[in-house]
């Protein structure tokens, strides 16, 4: 199997236990605050990372935009999705942003999947769109509120900010975008906390209060860990491909919530689950 693809599964099993955490922490606080510890996990973990494979000092400040566009439509967009409305719905949405990954990766990085990728793609997307469906989820709560225009403005924000982030990558190396992503999601996270008038004082109470914050902490450093497992899949395959594999999370939700909770499986997530591992195997062989 492509190593590439390796990496992709094992960035969508970190996903799967960020989430869990992440949603649990919005109970304690605002999902700004998640985000900045999300940030300064970061800095501990990519930077170092980073310099021990070597970084080109002009190759940061030349991808300076890029990361910032990564930062704030991938990371802390994503963040404030989850907390708008109903998870049932966003969740749902939010899964479909491999499509637009592959969309516009085919303008931006030039990416031309064969028809044999194209429709294992196809059918991973679909398995994972079914599965994260909730049972509660209605195409008449669409009308309501804004849950539309959030879950799909989040999947597109995914969606663009992922292919221009590949497109980086191949420009110049994973090192060095994983650094300046690093550093300039520190002055996001502050905006971020700024928007939603949250003190900055609030780090030292996540150190000094665990046991609250434990769930913003640990959902981050799994985030922060998927991340670098995402990005190591863009430098070893397509962004089409990498995509759809990391967005497979609520497969694993619904898999670990079978042998962790005991949770019975709906039939509809049976056909969900068997597309998504059709669609591996079959990306995999291609």
């Amino acid at each position: 199997m492509q190593i590439g693809i390796v990496f992709g599964l094992l960035s969508s099993v970190f996903f799967a236990f960020s989430y869990i955490s992440l949603k649990k922490s919005y109970a304690e606080f605002a999902p700004s605050v998640a985000f900045f510890v999300d940030a300064l996990l970061g800095l501990l973990i990519w930077v170092p990372f980073a310099l021990y494979l070597g970084i080109t000092s002009y190759n940061v400040l030349n991808v300076l935009v890029w990361a910032i566009l990564s930062a704030v439509l991938s990371e802390a967009y994503f963040f404030f999705v989850l907390s708008k409305g109903e998870i049932s719905i966003t969740g749902t949405l939010l899964a479909s942003y491999p499509i637009y990954t592959a969309i516009i990766s085919r303008f931006v990085n030039n990416e031309i999947l064969n028809p044999t990728q194209l429709v294992a793609i196809t059918i991973t997307v679909l398995g994972t769109v079914i599965v994260a469906t909730n049972k509660k989820f209605k195409f008449s709560d669409l009308k309501k509120h804004d849950y539309l225009f959030w879950a799909l403005s989040g999947a597109l924000a995914i969606g663009l900010s992922d292919s221009l982030s590949k497109n980086a990558i191949d420009r110049i190396s994973m090192q060095d975008f994983l650094f300046a992503l690093a550093l300039v999601q520190i002055p996001v996270a502050l905006v971020y906390l700024k928007l939603e008038k949250q003190p900055v004082g609030v780090l030292v109470k996540s150190i000094t209060d665990y046991k609250k914050y434990k769930f913003a902490l640990i959902g981050s450093f799994l985030n922060i860990v998927g991340v670098l497992l995402l990005w190591l899949a863009f430098t070893n395959t397509l962004a089409s491909i990498a995509s759809p594999l990391t967005a497979t999370y609520p497969v694993l939700l619904v898999i670990l919530a079978y042998f962790l909770l005991k949770e019975k499986i709906a039939k509809k997530d049976y056909y969900g689950i068997a597309l998504v591992a059709i669609g591996i195997i079959t990306i995999s062989l291609a």
